[in-house]
């Protein structure tokens, strides 16, 4: 890809993600996304189908960009560095976040799926001690109630730091990690 296909790709996602906190992708046109982005129509349709195609992009660069930044981690205690370093990458790119999950409701899944890649990492290193048979239901559980408490922790503007909310989402974690552990004692 040369400079100017990557100037381009830059503007439409930065023109993408202003829209989409004033309003859900279904009410972007690709008019409003080259008008905002300062491109002709015709390079718009160049890259991308529809704003939606855009959308999948966008979604796709911020998974693999959190993965790439969470593969430089070293896990040394228990996944809580994975998570607290997921934690300080939302927090360096609020904006980003903000709009990706709380404002961009047309799409829920995407929330979802970036916090399970999250979560596989996790298990990839560390080998949660799941059953097999359970690991799907546990990552949903684990998946929905991080997420809630992530989108809690932005709406409050950071309130408390990454490093608290990482030991709350741990501990709660780890918490219900427990019920296989006793199970397995029985």
């Amino acid at each position: 890809m040369n400079q100017r296909e990557r100037l381009t790709k830059l503007l439409l996602k930065q023109s993408l993600i202003s829209l989409l906190k004033e309003k859900n992708i279904s009410q972007i046109s690709v008019k409003e996304l080259c008008t905002s982005a300062g491109i002709n129509r015709s390079t718009f349709y160049l890259h991308y189908a529809n704003a939606y195609e855009l959308l999948e992009h966008v979604e796709q660069e911020i998974i693999d960009n959190t993965s790439e930044y969470l593969e430089k981690i070293e896990a040394n205690d228990r996944g809580i560095t994975y998570i607290l370093a997921f934690l300080d990458y939302i927090k360096k790119n609020d904006d980003l976040f903000a709009v990706m999950l709380l404002k961009s409701n047309d799409n829920v899944l995407f929330s979802k799926r970036l916090l399970n890649e999250i979560l596989m990492n996790i298990d990839n290193h560390l080998q949660l001690d799941v059953p097999e048979n359970m690991k799907r239901f546990t990552y949903a559980y684990l998946v929905n109630g991080s997420l809630a408490i992530i989108q809690e922790w932005i709406l409050g503007k950071f309130i408390i730091s990454s490093n608290e909310l990482a030991q709350l989402i741990f501990s709660l974690a780890d918490h219900s990690l427990l019920a296989f552990k006793s199970s397995d004692e029985n």
